[in-house]
């Protein structure tokens, strides 16, 4: 990639989340415009975001328990499980008795 001109780019943050990435990257000898530059270019080389992404910690709680609970039953043996919806009402109607 040749170095021929420079580009700017408008970029609208919350001051603390700055604050903490300019600490961050001062840590590592780099600044805030740096740290983007050395971001671009990377995601460049890899032909995507240079690192994995992950959605869990934006999850809420109540979902974050019952995805925990699916694991839970799946690797369970003796939970009971059923081949169609018919079935799993039956047995809901069945537990109300």
């Amino acid at each position: 990639m040749a170095k021929t001109k420079s580009s700017s780019i408008n970029v609208r943050l919350f001051p603390e989340l700055k604050k903490e990435a300019e600490n961050i990257f001062a840590y590592h000898g780099l600044s805030l415009p740096e740290a983007i530059n050395v971001f671009l270019t990377h995601a460049c080389i890899v032909g995507g975001f240079p690192f994995e992404l992950k959605g869990a910690r934006w999850q809420d709680p109540i979902s974050l328990a019952a995805l925990e609970e699916s694991i839970l039953l799946e690797n369970n043996p003796e939970a009971k499980s059923f081949n169609n919806m018919t079935d799993l009402v039956a047995d809901l109607e069945n537990d109300d008795e």
